[in-house]
């Protein structure tokens, strides 16, 4: 007799047929001990936000510093960005900040209103004609000529807070000439809820309004800004608020604003609400207009002492979207759906509503909506006094760009109407007029896309001069990382690599790219993340031959500085000028300059008024007098001798020859405008590089040179005498053998003190090398190399000679890299940021493949703290413009449509978008690196299409996207699997083709629908397995396998779920469903016990509205305790779960639970981190590795909010968890990102059993700490220095305290709160 019966096999629990007699010996046998079943691990998590959200809900124009700088304030939820606005149009970043610790609700402007009058303001603040811009002497860069210096600046910012807070800032120079906020803070004596939804601040700035929409409104009294500043002379802080008033309304406040009085009642205040309620039980709600009127200095509790019943509002005003004080009569726009109306005598019991007389423009196609657009936000421009004294003009703004410029006569109110046009971007709340001599400029945030700047002059079309950059929503991620899955190759999960080895091999790896599916409508596109520094493109000329190298100088043209360029080509030079706007160029012929140019250039210097250019064969001085050339063959004596490599500094020049196997190095000195020879001697190898240094006053030689294929430097003084000759060797003991530097290429100097000089030298095999020489031990050469790339590393110097200034540029893969904040105690370069030139008129241009930079001495832009550099790429002379701001430089790729999903291909190197575009679905493939799209539909006989068979079908969508690769005899087929709403299951082949043969640049792809089956419900996700196919029709799953002798899909299974599958995986022969309403649910879809149906094996303990999933862990530690899976739900929820494995029917165990700010929309990896900053993924301080290879996770908002993702082990997780609840209690830091806030947790109990939700930490308040340097405050009191020395011991085993036992206890004190920065350092280090 036999029978089935589940048994467990290789940790996995089976059904098998089982004979009776055969179990019967079983059973009496002795029984063994049972292994354990695996446990899920005991970490942490924490995440950190490394990317913003873009979002903007506010633009206002705001004098925070001084009356003379042109500021513009963008506000988003979680922080501030003040920014300059240039005679360029652009806008260059000032200051930022975002450790608000609660979102913003509203902002407000408060003080001198420079927008009445820029002639006649109270402060004598006059228009200053602007002088026509001189790059070479660009003078003041303000607006504005201050006539009279003030504590305070004209205005301040105003920002509510969801905590009720109102913070009063304005930025102030520090002692270091760096800028600061100045805050004042003010509580409000009750928590009202949604206080500050309405904020308004009356013409005079003595009186601010706040509501609540729920019938609450406070009014404050303001202390006059002569008060203020008075108080700020002689206190250093202000207190603005002299006494408020609260008071409650019956119904909802749905507006508030305060009108303008009478010119001659300056003292007069008016308010306006527009409360709407239910007056009759059954009756529909009613809007009122209430006003409240009062002078200057009334006792405000006799003013609010009754509730205004108001006047009735009409039907078609009855909720207006804007309410417009006009400058007269105390009328004022209201603005409504599809009505814009002018109200006369608002203060008279009955009120007079006249319609404008004109028709709104049409919708433009950018609109997403069914019904018509609304008007959402408006803007009074920068006018003289005496020019609002009889007109008022308002920009009005509506969702879909439409502008329309409404002016309106004091005498009659009659308004005039002008439709401006469109402009080209969606429009919310965030929309401004910003302050220019000659024309009106408009700004927008950007809604569903990227702002932007424009300019109106007169009796102009409007012009786009700048975008601003918007990468949100983001509505999906993918980045280029070869493994898409947890598991990856499968011989990195058998062989458990060394981390040396995996350290050496992830910095050979091209840093991964990152993509998003951004924007709707035709404003869609694909996103790639760049983290750097933005550098603008402002000159862009094709030369059509490859240059080697750039120099540039002045020089006086008449009675006019002008700027030239000196270029080496591979066998001449060229001479450039620049025209004064910088918009021009010219040649200059050989016969107009003094240089050589039939040679190519090897090095240019000016001084003063001085210009030496040292070429291939010749030394030529230039003055503005007279000039010089000195042949290198005749002063050598040796026949057709020419210089290979060269270097200028003062009046002292080096170059090297090579004659025969022998390099040579001559050193030259200046007297006037003729060069002498000082010496020649002969060098350690073949040259590759030289360069001249100071020291104490004397100039040394420094030479690189290959000697017995080892790179050598060697220092001379300038006579040749031999200072220090040493090779150069990988001090990396990880990098190997295989390691071993190669040749030197470029030498600059990277710090100089008075008796040392540090060296920065580039090589040929992507190392970066810094080198000291000390007057005390000249000597003693002692370096240190690090890995910046792949490729040969080129080093340049911001200045010659060196002015003090830590900073120097590299080129390495074809990127160019800032080099800064040089740190004399590790000699090297603290800070490394790439820098990525943009053309504002082209938003898609990939980066040029930069070789070479030259930083040009004068600052072209004007603005404090900028830039300029000339940057050759091939055949490409680029002249661009940087600031010190450091974030994401996105490039934008236009699609014309709303993105869905998107994917990368390994196997075809491209990415896959899925999009709506005029409400039908399509693919689009693009190439990451160009940005072209490369796709071509077609049928299945070749033929060109519009659409694919399958798609294209109004109103559909496509839900599922994944790649397939689908292995028979050895090969690989690769489709592409798409699900749409409409029930489409297509699989989609691909071919490769080059639209111009022999041209790699002309790839193409043509796609066609190799399959395609049509289902009764929506497709939500899909995905397959060696075998077929598995996906999700509304709450059935179904399995599908290929069969080779039919050709097509065989159904296998189906199983029912409680709610979709929005994201489908499958891993360790198990099916992971993540359902939209139910969390996530394992699944056995291949299980024998019942052959229509799959088992449900795990579900999550709780039901969770789910988002995405990913797994994380290092699957070689050996124990089974990883994977865990992360999960994200709508709620910003996340969760570790842990699958046990070989126990079936058995719930999740929940591992970590935290809440963020926003909810993550996508998870992916990505090895992100440039080559420099690799060594931060290995195992310090108690973290645990996220992946198997070493990439990071990351994981995107719809905001556009980018974070990453780092595990962590207990004892990391305790100490940092100490930190974190002391920073909440003792340093009165909030965070929003914490789930857990139970202050009666006992940090101090050793046997804390920590709960799920406890065990996430959030990163942005540990950056918070690191910001404050609040570490020593925080562990003051003994028994939490104590807890706090307790916790770091137990890290590593005691490793990193072990010596501190050591010290006396002031130094002891000190070593543990620098471990403690040290760790927290490391941590918040971003993956980008």
């Amino acid at each position: 007799m036999a029978f089935q019966t589940r048994v467990l096999r290789d940790g996995e629990w089976v059904t098998e047929t089982v004979n009776l007699q055969a179990a019967l010996k079983a059973s009496a046998a002795p029984q063994l001990a049972s292994e354990p079943l695996p446990q899920p691990p005991a970490c942490g998590i924490l995440s950190q936000t490394i990317v913003e959200s873009p979002v903007v809900r506010w633009v206002l124009p705001v004098r925070l510093r001084s009356s003379a700088h042109n500021d513009i304030a963008f506000i988003g939820e979680n922080f501030i960005q003040i920014s300059q606005l240039g005679r360029d149009g652009q806008v260059h970043d000032v200051i930022r900040k975002s450790d608000f610790g609660f979102r913003i609700r509203n902002a407000v402007v408060l003080g001198d209103n420079l927008e009445h009058g820029l002639d006649d303001d109270p402060y004598g603040v006059a228009v200053k004609p602007e002088p026509p811009s001189s790059p070479l002497s660009p003078g003041a860069h303000g607006i504005f000529n201050d006539l009279q210096s003030r504590s305070l600046p004209p205005q301040l910012l105003v920002l509510m807070l969801e905590s009720c807070q109102l913070l009063f800032l304005f930025l102030r120079e520090g002692p270091d000439h760096t800028l600061e906020f100045v805050i004042t803070k003010y509580d409000n004596p009750r928590l009202l809820p949604y206080l500050g939804y309405q904020l308004a601040v009356d013409p005079s700035s003595r009186y601010m309004a706040a509501a609540s929409p729920e019938g609450i409104f406070v009014v404050y009294e303001l202390e006059p800004l002569s008060e203020l500043n008075a108080q700020y002379t002689e206190l250093g802080s202000i207190e603005p608020i002299r006494s408020i008033r609260i008071r409650a309304v019956s119904g909802a406040i749905h507006k508030l604003e305060f009108l303008f009085p009478r010119r001659e009642d300056d003292y007069h205040i008016i308010l306006i609400l527009i409360v709407a309620r239910r007056e009759r039980s059954r009756g529909p709600p009613v809007s009122r207009m209430a006003t409240y009127e009062w002078e200057l200095g009334e006792d405000l509790q006799l003013i609010f002492a009754e509730e205004r019943t108001g006047t009735r509002l009409p039907k078609e005003h009855r909720m207006p979207l804007l309410l417009i004080p006009i400058r007269f009569k105390t009328a004022f726009f209201a603005v409504s759906q599809f009505h814009i109306g002018i109200v006369k005598y608002a203060l008279s019991g009955s009120p007079e509503f006249e319609s404008l007389p004109t028709q709104p423009p049409a919708r433009t196609p950018l609109y997403h909506g069914t019904g018509e657009p609304l008007w959402v936000a408006w803007a009074r421009p920068f006018r003289r006094k005496k020019y609002f004294e009889k007109t008022d003009i308002i920009y009005l703004a509506r969702e879909d760009g439409a502008i329309i410029h409404i002016e309106i006569d004091a005498t009659e109110l009659l308004p005039s109407v002008t439709n401006v046009g469109c402009l080209g971007a969606n429009i919310d709340t965030a929309f401004t007029l910003a302050y220019d001599i000659f024309s009106d400029v408009l700004m927008i945030g950007g809604d569903s896309g990227p702002g932007g700047i424009w300019k109106l002059a007169p009796r102009e079309d409007l012009q786009q001069v700048s975008i601003l950059p918007n990468w949100s929503p983001v509505v999906d991620m993918t980045t280029t990382n070869e493994y898409s899955s947890w598991h990856g190759n499968h011989m990195d999960l058998q062989t458990a690599q060394s981390r040396s080895t995996t350290q050496k091999r992830n910095k050979m790896r091209k840093q991964d790219s990152i993509f998003t599916a951004s924007g709707r409508g035709l404003r869609g596109s694909v996103v790639q993340w760049r983290w750097g520094i933005q550098a603008r493109i402002g000159l862009d000329i094709e030369t059509g031959e490859p240059i080697r190298q750039a120099w540039t100088f002045t020089a006086q043209r008449n009675n006019e500085r002008e700027l030239y360029g000196l270029l080496a080509l591979p066998h001449s030079s060229v001479v450039l000028r620049f025209s004064e706007s910088l918009d021009q160029v010219d040649a200059v012929p050989a016969e107009d300059t003094p240089f050589d140019l039939a040679s190519r250039t090897l090095h240019t210097i000016q001084v003063s008024e001085t210009i030496v250019q040292i070429t291939e064969v010749s030394i030529n001085v230039a003055t503005p007098t007279a000039s010089s050339r000195c042949v290198i063959a005749e002063v050598l004596g040796i026949p057709n001798a020419t210089a290979e490599s060269a270097f200028c500094i003062g009046h002292t020049a080096v170059f090297s020859t090579h004659v025969g196997e022998v390099s040579r190095l001559h050193a030259m000195k200046a007297e006037g405008i003729n060069f002498s020879m000082i010496g020649s001697w002969d060098a350690q190898g073949e040259v590759t590089c030289v360069s001249i240094f100071t020291v104490s006053s004397s100039n040394f030689v420094v030479a690189a040179s290959m000697y017995n294929g080892v790179p050598w430097l060697s220092i001379y003084s300038t006579s040749g005498e031999a200072i220090v000759s040493k090779p150069i060797k990988s001090n990396n003991e990880n990098e190997g053998s295989a390691a071993e530097l190669e040749a030197l290429t470029s030498i600059s100097v990277a710090h100089q003190g008075a008796d040392q000089v540090d060296l920065v030298l580039g090589t040929r095999c992507g190392s970066l090398i810094t080198a000291r020489i000390s007057d005390q031990s000249p000597d003693n050469l002692v370096w240190s190399s690090e890995v910046i790339g792949g490729s040969r590393v080129d080093v340049f110097p911001s200045s010659i000679p060196y002015t003090g200034t830590s900073t120097a540029f590299a080129c390495c893969d074809n990127k160019l890299i800032l080099l800064s904040n040089f740190s004399s105690e590790d000699c090297k370069f603290t800070n490394k940021h790439f820098i990525w030139p943009t053309d504002s008129s082209e938003p898609a241009m990939p980066s040029p493949l930069i070789h070479s930079i030259y930083r040009i001495p004068q600052n072209l832009s004007g603005q404090d703290g900028h830039t300029s550099l000339l940057i050759l790429a091939g055949s490409r002379l680029l002249m661009a413009d940087f600031g010190p701001h450091i974030g994401n430089v996105p490039r934008s790729i236009p699609i014309q449509g709303t993105p869905t999903r998107i994917i990368f291909s390994q196997t075809l190197n491209c990415l896959v978008v899925a999009m709506v575009m005029e409400d039908r679905s399509t693919l689009l493939f693009i190439d990451p690196e160009t940005g072209l799209i490369i796709s071509v539909a077609t049928d299945k006989d070749r033929n060109p299409v519009e659409y694919i068979s399958g798609l294209g079908r109004l109103g559909d969508k496509i839900f599922g996207l994944h790649e397939w690769l689908y292995k028979k005899d050895g090969k690989t087929f690769p489709f592409i699997l798409v699900t749409t709403q409409g029930g489409e299951l297509i699989i989609v082949s691909t071919e490769k083709f080059y639209a111009r043969p022999g041209e790699p640049d002309s790839r193409q792809l043509r796609y066609w629908t190799r399959y395609k089956k049509r289902l009764h419900g929506e497709i939500f996700s899909i995905t397959g397995d060696a075998e077929g196919l598995i996906y999700c029709v509304d709450r059935t799953l179904h399995w599908e396998v290929l069969d080779l002798v039919e050709r097509k899909l065989k159904p296998v299974k189906e199983f029912q779920l409680d709610s979709p599958a929005i994201s489908l995986r499958v891993s360790r022969g198990k099916l992971f469903a993540l359902t939209a309403l139910h969390s996530l649910e394992v699944i056995d879809y291949q299980s024998t016990a019942d052959e229509e149906s799959m088992e449900l094996i795990h579900g999550d303990q709780v039901s969770r509205r789910s988002v995405h999933m990913i797994d994380i862990g290092d699957p070689t530690d050996g124990h089974g305790r990883f994977p865990l899976t992360l999960i994200s739900d709508q709620g910003g929820v996340i969760a570790g779960v842990w699958v046990p494995f070989g126990q079936r029917d058995k719930e999740l165990d929940v591992v970590f639970e935290g809440m963020l700010a926003s909810s993550v929309r996508r998870f992916a990896r990505a090895h992100s981190r440039p080559p420099w900053l690799v060594d931060n993924t290995q195992r310090h301080y108690g973290t645990l590795p996220i992946t198997h290879d070493g990439s990071d996770i990351i994981g995107v908002s719809l905001d556009g909010t980018l974070r990453q993702f780092s595990l962590l082990s207990f004892e990391l997780w305790r100490f940092l968890f100490t930190v974190q609840t002391l920073a909440q209690r003792k340093g009165g830091i909030v965070s929003l990102n914490i789930l857990h806030r139970d202050e009666k947790v006992d940090i101090m109990d050793p046997d804390l059993q920590p709960s799920p939700k406890m065990m996430h930490i959030d990163g942005d308040m540990l950056k918070r700490c690191l910001t404050l340097h609040i570490l020593e405050r925080l562990v003051r009191s003994e028994a939490n220095f104590a807890l706090f020395c307790s916790h770091l011991d137990a890290i590593g085993g005691g490793s990193y305290t072990a010596d501190f036992k050591n010290e006396g206890e002031s130094r002891r004190r000190e070593k543990y709160v620098e471990l403690g920065y040290d760790i927290i350092k490391f941590l918040v280090s971003p993956a980008l």
